[in-house]
């Protein structure tokens, strides 16, 4: 057939290149190409008649140039216009010869046809797209205004906004319970008269950050750090697909994916991208995402780089959750659609950061198996404190990764005292994520002395550190071994870690506590039971004709009276948790248990609280303004 081809390509050049030769050739010799051209001797008989010889020799060379490019347009018009009747002579016996070639080669027309028609529809629907997306008037004025803003907050006016900015602590290390604060601490916070306090005690007890098992306080993996430094040094200064990826990342994959029973696991280089970028990196426009509307800002980044379709549904509701699927099917119906052509997703957080509430896993399965979709869970911070083992939310309900929950990802942050973030599943999952992981590619990898020090902490979760143990003997001194030796781990740790939840929210909601019973009827607790986050709002009773923005500053300054008089560091979320979430949790002061607290402990959180809110709230009864800081 090809050489069939190449033959009729042949015939239909040459057809063209002789009807070319033959015009020219008759336009030459006979002196004109059509009637309407005047021959040479009438021309130079009339130019001799009326110049001299040498205007008559001048124009007549002229006129022959002119006659030349005459003729040669008139043979381009010519061979163009034949061009149709030779191609359909050449087409037509192409087609009484080989009538196959000109099947296929009609079909390949069409098809190339119908991909530029379908090319120029999508580009249209881009077009549509993007003017859809396109930001209005008002919301142009609105970010600029923010923006604006937010650069003199950072600008020229900082120090009229240091209060938005921070408190004015710095930290000088952790040890157990106890919060080591810099005498060049200055609080930046105004107390009752209008003067700042600057006299900041040099410790306070720590019921502030989220180092749920005391990471940062263990000898065991202080020890790991510090050798793991001598080796690799401080950074890996590349992202893993280049030469960021180290022996110490593979282990920690590893040592994550065995720990949970998974086929492999992916390593983020910070906490918070792992959770967004493994949102991203599954769902993207076109696709639908059903998400508790109480879930935290990385994983609402996440849903909104995906461009995906969102839904929400009222945080912890199983049954709102049935009416958003069940409304989604009747659009399936109606749009004749099956629930295999969309890829589907629900998306909710273990242990809920901003809220300290428990996700129902076992209906939410229940309702992904029925209804056909697939699950995305974050639990960064029930990893490592919730379950018998330590596993999380999946394991606490009875439920298993991969088999229950597609996508599970975490921050190794919290309990694991590291850096970072991990997502395990199966290995299609885990390799998605190496080319479509955002975080991962092109992000510099972890630090990889933190990356062994985020497998010592799963060795120690698991009751396994003479494993590690042994590698230190000959490095340290006996006295220096021996404290490693009686740190707790395994089970022990986990159990302490729930008598002190256990404790401290008894002691908090004691009615016949002297210090407790000045919360009652002020302060509420709304988190879990077994939450290791603690979130106290103030009553109805006391919130009643008080805007966000005061209530804020009436737990402003119980968390500062509480710093500075009972020597005790909580946290009040009024002014921090407000922006990137779709739905902003009520002013609160957020306790947190860790494994080095103390009875003792307890009782002096309870004391100071109960002094604080007596202070402040009764001070307010008694009508005295409340400053607003916003």
């Amino acid at each position: 057939m090809t050489g069939k081809f190449t033959q009729h390509v042949h015939n239909l050049g040459y057809y063209l290149g002789h009807s070319l030769h033959t015009t020219i050739r008759r336009a030459y010799h006979d002196g004109s190409t059509s009637e309407s051209v005047v021959s040479n001797a009438t021309i130079f008989a009339w130019l001799s008649k009326h110049f001299t010889p040498k205007e008559a020799e001048c124009a007549a060379a002229h006129t022959a140039v002119t006659k030349c490019n005459q003729i040669c347009l008139h043979t381009l018009l010519t061979a163009v216009t034949s061009i149709p009747q030779q191609y359909k002579k050449w087409w037509l016996n192409l087609l009484q010869t080989d009538p196959l070639h000109v099947l296929i080669e009609t079909l390949l027309i069409v098809f190339c046809i119908i991909l530029v028609i379908l090319q120029r529809r999508a580009d249209w629907r881009m077009d549509n797209e993007r003017k859809r997306s396109k930001l209005n008037e008002v919301e142009v004025e609105e970010l600029l205004a923010e923006w604006k803003n937010n650069r003199g907050k950072l600008g020229a006016t900082r120090k009229d906004h240091e209060e938005e900015v921070g408190n004015g602590l710095i930290v000088d290390g952790v040890e157990g319970s106890q919060l080591s604060l810099s005498p060049d601490s200055k609080l930046l916070f105004s107390d009752e008269e209008g003067t700042n306090k600057r006299v900041v005690p040099r410790s306070v007890i720590n019921f502030a950050t989220h180092d749920y098992l005391s990471t940062s306080s263990s000898p065991t993996l202080k020890t790991m750090a510090l050798t793991s430094l001598e080796k690799y040094g401080c950074g890996s200064c590349g992202p893993r697909g280049f030469y960021g990826t180290i022996d110490a990342h593979l282990e920690i994959e590893s040592c994550i994916s065995s720990f949970l029973g998974t086929d492999g696991a992916i390593l983020y280089s910070d906490g918070a991208s792992a959770s967004t970028s493994t949102v991203a990196a599954f769902a993207k426009r076109g696709d639908l995402l059903v998400v508790d509307e109480g879930v935290n800002e990385a994983l609402l980044v996440g849903v909104s780089l995906s461009r995906a379709n969102v839904r929400y549904f009222r945080h912890n509701d199983v049954n709102d959750l049935r009416r958003v699927l069940e409304k989604v099917r009747h659009q399936d119906v109606a749009l004749k659609r099956k629930p295999t052509d969309q890829r589907r997703f629900l998306v909710v957080e273990g242990l809920y950061k901003n809220w300290g509430t428990m996700c129902p896993l076992n209906e939410i399965v229940k309702l992904k198996e029925e209804f056909c979709y697939r699950l995305i869970l974050d639990d960064s911070h029930a990893m490592g404190t919730m379950g018998e083992l330590g596993r999380g939310s999946l394991e606490r309900c009875g439920l298993k990764p991969m088999q229950h929950c597609e996508i599970l990802t975490f921050s190794i942050e919290n309990a694991f005292g590291s850096v970072g973030g991990i997502t395990v599943g199966s290995e299609e999952v885990v390799d998605h994520q190496r080319l479509s992981g955002a975080g991962y590619c092109f992000s510099a990898s972890a630090p990889p002395f933190l990356s062994k020090v985020c497998v010592a902490s799963v060795k120690r979760l698991e009751g396994n550190l003479e494993e590690i143990h042994k590698d230190f003997r000959t490095k340290l001194k006996e006295n220096e071994y021996e404290k490693l030796e009686t740190e707790i781990s395994g089970s022990q740790l986990l159990n302490k870690l729930r008598d002190n939840i256990s404790n401290l929210y008894g002691t908090l909601t004691n009615s016949s506590h002297p210090y407790a019973l000045k919360l009652r009827n002020r302060l509420v607790i709304t988190s879990h039971p077994q939450s290791p986050i603690l979130y106290l709002c103030l009553s109805d009773q006391q919130a009643t004709g008080l805007t966000r923005n005061e209530q804020a500053s009436v737990l402003d300054r119980i968390a500062h009276h509480c710093l500075v008089e009972g020597e005790v560091a909580v946290v009040s979320t009024g002014r921090h948790v407000k922006k990137y979430l779709q739905v902003v949790p009520d002013p609160c002061l957020r306790v947190t248990a860790n494994t080095s607290q103390t009875k003792e402990d307890v009782e002096k959180l309870v004391k100071a609280l109960g002094e604080a809110v007596e202070a402040v709230l009764c001070r307010n009864v008694f009508g005295l303004d409340i400053i607003d800081e916003d």
